[in-house]
């Protein structure tokens, strides 16, 4: 899996409120998938957790993960929970299969009662991709 430029997130990702005060803070990047097949599997191995860097308990709320094939629908993540995905089958026979997927990260900020809430916050996706083998 890299970004959808073949590249990799080095720099990470940067959340951002579009909307009023009270919405989500989101993100959203392009994936390429290549797979040995068509069929693969996602999972989060742990659960995301966005946190202030100088205090540790100021923590975003309710993070949601989802990744979307090209013109599909969002599918959540959640820990220790595969979820089923299906490459485009490859133009030539034996090679590799490629697909276009965007990964959605949104989480509500952190309840500003009784401090600030300002800060710099981070957190780590840890996703785990892998193929689908089938018995010939």
């Amino acid at each position: 899996m890299t970004d959808d430029s073949g590249g990799w997130f080095s720099k990470g990702l940067e959340m951002r409120q579009t909307g009023a005060r009270h919405s989500p803070y989101e993100v959203t990047a392009g994936l390429r998938v290549t797979s040995s097949g068509v069929a693969f599997q996602v999972r989060m191995d742990e659960p995301l957790r966005i946190s202030n860097q100088a205090n540790n308990s100021l923590v975003f709320q309710s993070p949601a993960v989802t990744l979307t094939a090209d013109g599909g629908t969002p599918t959540p993540l959640a820990v220790g929970q595969s979820k089923p995905f299906t490459n485009p089958a490859p133009g030539i026979p034996n090679t590799d299969s490629v697909g276009h997927y965007t990964l959605k990260v949104s989480a509500m900020p952190p309840d500003g009662q009784g401090g600030s809430t300002v800060g710099v916050y981070s957190g780590v996706l840890s996703l785990t991709f892998e193929p689908v083998v089938k018995a010939p």
